[in-house]
């Protein structure tokens, strides 16, 4: 896959999440700096994280620091003395994959005088790995729930992972997910799986009452893995739209992913998504 660069923005600090969005606008502050009473004070900062094959994330978090660091930084934030500003404090944002960033020591210094701070970190800490490690592209960039520009290799539950295409926002209904967007959904239902069955017979018998009149359909083997998919149009909210159901089988596993498009000529990229399912393990 190319190289992504992207930018993702925390609102708020985490602490300020537990008050109504009224109380949340009424704070002191702008889009850099924040002060609640009884809460803490807080500063825009960050975190550049580089992705595997390329590419980078760049995450503004808030650092929360001392009452006496946050007067500071407004006073100087506009003027030539903006450039020396150094601050510190711990990180106030929880951003996935990174268990236990909440609360961790952190620093931040400038390095552009026409730039928020950036953090820094003493070597050791979490901080600092996260800044100065590279970090697996499809874990990072799958915790993203909004559409992305690029595709990113998904995992739906322990057992199964596939792409998510570009443009694909991750969403839930009840406790499955799915992708959507426009002119496109993904559904994936997770099968319990006889025991003793070969994926062959269980996606087999699992197909047995489908509906014959399909546009076309196709079986493969790859290894352990056993697929089968048909495609036909079908009406859906007054309107035909195509459908592609595809099915997923190793030895206990059994997947159905539902791929659904307005237009027809969608129908590889419908395909490619069923072909992209992989078994995972723990």
């Amino acid at each position: 896959m190319s190289p992504v660069d992207l930018a993702v923005r925390s609102a708020w600090p985490d602490p300020l999440l537990a008050l109504s969005e009224r109380k949340r606008e009424a704070t002191w502050g702008n889009e850099h700096l924040r002060h609640a009473n009884g809460i803490g004070s807080f500063v825009r900062c960050l975190m550049p994280v580089r992705l595997s094959g390329g590419g980078s994330i760049e995450y503004s978090v808030w650092l929360q620091v001392s009452k006496d660091e946050l007067k500071h930084a407004h006073k100087i934030w506009e003027k030539p003395e903006y450039a020396g500003l150094r601050l510190e404090g711990t990180v106030s944002n929880s951003i996935k994959p990174w268990d236990g960033l909440l609360g961790t020591p952190g620093r931040a210094e400038v390095r552009d005088p026409d730039s928020i701070p950036y953090l820094v970190a003493d070597e050791g800490t979490l901080l600092h790995r996260i800044l100065h490690d590279e970090w697996d592209r499809d874990d990072v960039l799958s915790r993203l729930t909004y559409a992305l520009p690029t595709p990113v290799h998904q995992r739906i539950t322990d057992d199964w992972s596939l792409e998510r295409t570009a443009g694909l926002e991750l969403k839930w209904h009840e406790d499955r997910i799915y992708f959507s967007g426009p002119g496109r959904t993904v559904h994936l239902d997770p099968l319990g799986a006889p025991p003793g069955y070969t994926p062959q017979r269980m996606i087999a018998e699992l197909t047995e009452d489908a509906p014959r009149d399909r546009d076309g359909e196709a079986t493969e083997d790859d290894g352990e893995i056993h697929r089968h998919a048909f495609w036909r149009p079908a009406l859906g909210d007054g309107r035909i739209v195509h459908n592609l159901h595809g099915f997923v089988a190793v030895e206990g596993k059994l997947l159905h992913v539902a791929c659904v498009f307005d237009d027809p000529s969608d129908l590889p990229w419908a395909q490619r998504v069923w072909r992209s399912v992989r078994p995972e393990k723990g």
